[in-house]
C-alpha cells in the first residue's frame, strides 16, 4: 500500500472538514502545509535593506596666497582724486578695475624697466573714462604702483599718445579734453607721469598745477636726453628737459 504524506492527509481531512465548515476556515488551516509541500522548504527570508551610497563632497580649494606686493607703491603715488585699490594692493584680474563690461580695463603700454615690468591701464570703453593705473607685474597678478584720476571734468576718454623709456624711468604723457580754459579757451589737457617700478609721480608742473593746458605736446628723445615740446604759437615752441624726475625749463 502506497504511503501517504502527512500533508496529503491533512489536505483530505481539511476537505472533509470543508464539507462541515466554511471554506475560509479550511483554506486558512491548509495554507501552511500547501506552501511547505510545494517548495519542500520554508519561504526564503527577505533580503536585508542596504543604504544607498552617499555622494562624496569635494573639499573646497585652498585660497591662493596673497600677492607679493610688500614695498611696492607709496601712499603719495595715489595722484589726483583717490580711486579704488590703493598703492600696494594686489589684484589677479584686470576686471577688478572696472565695474562695467562696456568700459573694460585695457593695458595700453607695458614698460620694461630693469627687472620690472609695468602695465599702464586705462578704461577703454566709450564712456568718459578718466582713470589710469600703473601696475607692476608679479607672479599670479599685479601690484598697484599708483593711479591717476583727473580732478578736472573729463569731456572725452583719456588717451596716452606719448610714452617712452629714459634710463631706468618710464614716462607717459596723458591727454584728455576738459572745460575751456578761461584765458585761452583751450580744452586740451596733458599730464606727464613717471615711474621707476617702485612708485608713480607727476613729472610735470604747469600753470594749472600738474595739468598742462596746450593744444599740442610731444615727447622727443635726443640721445639719452628726453624733451617735451609744447608749441605756444605758429612760430615758437617751448622746450622742457627731463632731469630724471621732472620736466624743467632749459636755462
Amino acid at each position: 500500500m502506497a504511503r501517504t504524506s502527512h500533508c496529503a492527509w491533512a489536505g483530505r481531512g481539511s476537505i472533509l472538514g470543508d464539507m462541515r465548515g466554511p471554506l475560509g476556515g479550511w483554506f486558512a488551516a491548509a495554507l501552511p502545509c500547501l506552501v511547505a509541500c510545494a517548495t519542500g522548504s520554508p519561504p526564503p527570508a527577505p533580503l536585508p535593506e542596504t543604504a544607498a551610497p552617499r555622494a562624496s563632497v569635494p573639499a573646497a580649494a585652498p585660497a591662493p596666497p596673497p600677492l607679493a606686493c610688500e614695498g611696492i607703491g607709496l601712499p603719495s603715488s595715489r595722484l589726483g582724486t583717490p580711486v579704488a585699490l590703493a598703492p600696494g594692493a594686489g589684484l589677479r584680474s584686470l576686471g577688478t578695475l572696472s565695474s562695467s563690461s562696456e568700459n573694460p580695463a585695457q593695458v595700453v603700454w607695458t614698460s620694461d624697466l630693469p627687472g620690472k615690468q609695468v602695465d599702464w591701464v586705462l578704461l577703454a570703453g566709450a564712456r568718459k573714462a578718466h582713470a589710469l593705473w600703473a601696475l607692476r607685474r608679479v607672479e599670479g597678478g599685479w601690484c598697484v604702483l599708483g593711479s591717476f584720476v583727473s580732478s578736472e571734468p573729463v569731456e572725452a576718454p583719456m588717451t596716452m599718445p606719448e610714452r617712452t623709456l629714459v634710463g631706468t624711468t618710464a614716462v607717459a604723457l596723458l591727454r584728455f579734453e576738459s572745460l575751456p580754459d578761461e584765458r585761452t579757451q583751450v580744452t586740451t589737457r596733458y599730464v606727464a607721469l613717471a615711474t621707476d617700478g617702485e612708485r608713480l609721480w607727476f613729472a610735470l608742473e604747469g600753470r594749472a598745477g600738474h595739468q598742462l593746458i596746450a593744444r599740442e605736446a610731444k615727447l622727443r628723445k635726443q640721445g639719452t636726453t628726453l624733451f617735451l615740446d609744447v608749441p605756444v604759437s605758429s612760430r615758437a615752441t617751448a622746450v622742457l628737459k627731463f632731469d630724471g624726475a621732472r620736466f624743467v625749463q632749459i636755462n
